[in-house]
Parts: structure tokens; sequence; C-alpha cells
């Protein structure tokens, strides 16, 4: 008798006894009493009874289960359940098939990608070793909805587990096909608590599954990170008159935003920066792209020539939504000039010194987006220098950053009163200054952008 069947019967016995005990006590009441008094103890009779049978019923219950679930098959079969739990991965799911379906319960299995029908496992038997099994399994049972059903000696489905040749559950993306004579014999709440548990597995598996790539994934994103920092300078060049400083700090691991200074000789200097549209492994392969071309350039003093140059190497690559804004800008220390193109960048800045005190100058775009469409004429502007100016260049992931009152950084007093201070103070300090407001302006807010800062000041000309 399965456990349903002895569940049925101790409740029916339970329920004849206490109708039994019920009859006697009201009986006995109505023998020496009046109805009042035999209808007060009918009822305390009733709840007497009732709660005592609930109380021994479910002792009786929990007798029955453990004796149905802890022999025969069915304990075979909860043993697989017991080792399922442990479960995390496939190899360890195919130990416990091996261990405790195929040794113990004489059975053979089969386990199959629901959506490719690939094998993942089969037993070593002659039933699961028929190139015929599977391609039968797949017409009999691939209509089939998630759940647990039994095979009939033929290997069609059938209701009833009785006269069963095996089962099989589907569930999560998965066949498990098990193939055993004594399926009859299991009781059948130890197949529900083994599809439960199946279950739970599956949606394990799946999970860790997915947690390593992740890891795959985030150890491939760190590696193309640090491989994208080698594009960066790893150190910023000595010049006799000119100091740099910069600050670089993407928003996740790959980063759009770049910049460069590159000394070609004692008086000048190429100062780069620049962001690429969107995020990700494309942005970092256009990002090395673009440093790659301006450093390999044989003259770096064109800066025409220079964003044509990156212009087409950036179309040549074949991304349909990748371009770049950037700013050019030669510091001539000796000619006390600098030359700049700012191809759709936001204003860069230069903060000078007069008798009126320091003044800050905006250097506007005069060039297009590089590598969306060819680029035929590039305007190149230029500047007076002198002694103590102070070049800033940045990604608009600083100067668009907006506090919570809708202050847009570069229009607001702090940025506008360190700016003024540029003149006086020196070029670390004053990128210090400006990364530490860039991430401390928007409060207890997420930064929405890289944040990258490249500034060089100038020296004593007159030296």
């Amino acid at each position: 008798m399965d456990y349903r069947r002895a569940k049925a019967a101790a409740s029916a016995v339970s329920w004849a006894l206490a109708a039994m005990a019920f009859s006697v006590i009201v009986f006995i009441a109505s023998a020496q009493s009046g109805i009042a008094a035999t209808s007060i103890a009918a009822c305390a009779a009733f709840l007497i009874v009732f709660v005592a049978r609930r109380a021994i019923i479910s002792k009786v219950e929990s007798r029955v289960y453990r004796a149905v679930m802890d022999g025969g098959m069915s304990r075979l079969v909860l043993d697989f359940v017991e080792r399922v739990r442990t479960c995390f991965t496939m190899p360890e799911f195919v130990a416990a098939i091996r261990e405790s379906l195929e040794k113990s319960l004489d059975a053979s299995v089969v386990l199959i990608r629901s959506n490719t029908w690939e094998v993942v496992y089969a037993s070593p038997a002659a039933l699961t070793a028929d190139p015929g099994l599977v391609p039968m399994l797949k017409r009999n049972f691939r209509e089939l909805s998630e759940g647990l059903v039994f095979m009939d000696a033929n290997l069609n489905l059938t209701v009833s587990s009785d006269g069963a040749r095996g089962f099989f559950v589907l569930c999560k993306g998965y066949y498990f096909f098990v193939f055993s004579r004594v399926s009859p014999y299991v009781d059948q709440d130890a197949y529900r608590v083994l599809y439960g548990e199946l279950l739970i597995f599956f949606d394990r598996v799946l999970t860790v599954a997915k947690l390593f790539e992740i890891a795959a994934l985030t150890k491939e994103w760190r590696q193309i990170a640090e491989t994208q920092r080698t594009f960066l300078p790893e150190m910023l060049p000595e010049q006799p008159k000119l100091t740099l400083a910069a600050y670089w700090r993407p928003l996740v691991n790959v980063s759009g935003d770049f910049y460069d200074a590159i000394r070609i000789d004692d008086d000048r200097t190429l100062l780069v920066m620049g962001d690429v549209s969107g995020k990700g492994l494309a942005a970092a392969l256009v990002m090395g792209i673009v440093i790659n071309t301006v450093r390999a350039a044989g003259d770096k003093t064109d800066l025409a020539a220079l964003v044509r140059a990156c212009d087409g190497s950036i179309r040549g690559m074949g991304f349909d939504d990748k371009y770049v804004v950037m700013f050019l800008g030669l510091v001539d220390i000796g000619a006390k000039r600098l030359r700049y193109v700012n191809a759709a960048m936001p204003d860069q800045y230069v903060v000078v010194r007069t008798i009126k005190g320091p003044v800050v100058k905006r250097l506007a775009s005069n060039c297009g987006i590089v590598g969306l469409v060819p680029i035929v004429s590039v305007e190149v502007e230029e500047m007076e220098l002198r002694t103590d100016d102070a070049i800033v260049l940045t990604t608009d992931g600083l100067t668009e950053i907006t506090s919570d009152d809708g202050v847009v950084l570069d229009q607001s007093n702090e940025f506008v009163k360190l700016m003024g201070s540029a003149v006086d103070i020196s070029i670390d300090d004053l990128v210090d200054r400006l990364a530490t407001l860039g991430e401390t302006y928007v409060a207890d807010k997420q930064l929405r952008d890289d944040i990258t800062i490249l500034a060089a000041k100038v020296g004593r000309l007159w030296d």
C-alpha cells in the first residue's frame, strides 16, 4: 500500500473511532441527564473528540509516512533526492545518477537538453546505447509540457505508475528519462518530492552557469580595461617650461574617454583629449585606434592632417554608430602660441592672468564629429600664451554634471571660482580640486559618465 492509500485508510478508521466515542458519550449523558445537560455534554464531547482525533491522526500519518517512505523503492528514490540537494553542477548530478539510480535502483538514465535534443548523459546500458532510443523519445514526448509522467513497456506515455517501465521529468530545459522496472513500487509522493527537487536543482544549475559566465565576462572586461589603460600615457612628459597633470576616472571598467600628451621637442607638446560614443569593447577599440593613429603620425604638428587621419581610421573599422569628439592642442612654448582644433568637444579652457584678474577663455568647437562622415576641411585656430596661463581640457563627464538644483557644473560658482585660481596654484592642485569637485557636485547621487581631465600650466617665458 502506498502512502496516500495508507493515509486514507487511517483517516477513515479515525473518523469511525471518533464517531463511536462521540455516540457513547452522548448515550451515557442522555441516560443520566435532561435535554439541556445532554446538549451541553454533546457539544463538549464533540470538541474533545475532534481535537483528540486531530492530534492522534497527525501522529499516525507521520508514522505511516515514515513507514512507507523509509522502506522499499521509495527510500531509494528519496536517497537520490538527498544527493540532488547537494549538487550544484552537472558533473555532480551525473555522479548522483550513477551512485543512487543506476546502482541502487538498477535504472538506466538519459538526460537531454529539450531545445536541441542533445544528449547530456546516457547510462552505459544496452537500452540507452540503442541509437534509435532518442529519436523514439523525441517522437513520443517532445510536445509535452513541464511535469513528471510515466512510460509504459513500449516507451509510450501512460498516466499511471502501475506497470510503468519508467518515468521522465521535463523541467527548466531538460528531459530526464529514468528506465526502471521498479517504478510501479515507488510511492507517488516520492515522485512528487523528486520532481520538486529537480526543479530546484535545474534552476540552481542555470544560476551557477550564469555566475560562471558573468565571472568569465568580468575577467575578460577586466583584461580589456587593463589593455585600455596601456593606451593612456604611463607618465606625462616633462617639459622645461610646461607642467602637466591628468585625471582619468572611468564610470565602468571600460571607458570611452581618452587623453594623451606627446612631447615633440623642448618647445612643443601635443595635448589630446577625446570621447568615443558609447561604452564597452567597441569604444575601447576606437579609442586605441585614435591614440595609435596620433602617436604613429610622422608630423604631429599638422593638426588638420591628424584629425583627417583619425577620421579615416575610425571609418575604416566599419562601425556604423561609432564616432569621436576630440581636441588637439599644440603648445609651442618657443613661439608662445597654442594652436588647436576642437572637433565637437564641449568648450575647453585657457585661464590667463590680466591686470583685472584671471580671465577664463573658452575654446569652442571649430570642427565636426570625427569618424561619422568624411571630413573635408579642418580649421586650426591659435591664441597667444603667457606666463602662468593654464590650459584645462576635459570631457563632458565633468563639465555637464548637474546639481540637485539643476545647475550645470561649468556654470556653477564653485567651478568659476576654482578656474579663476588656476593661475595661482600648481597644476597638480588644480586637477585634484577639479576632480574632487566633479565627484562631490552630485552629492549622494551616482555619476553618469566618465571624468577625464588633462591640464597644462605655462612656466616663466621671460627667462
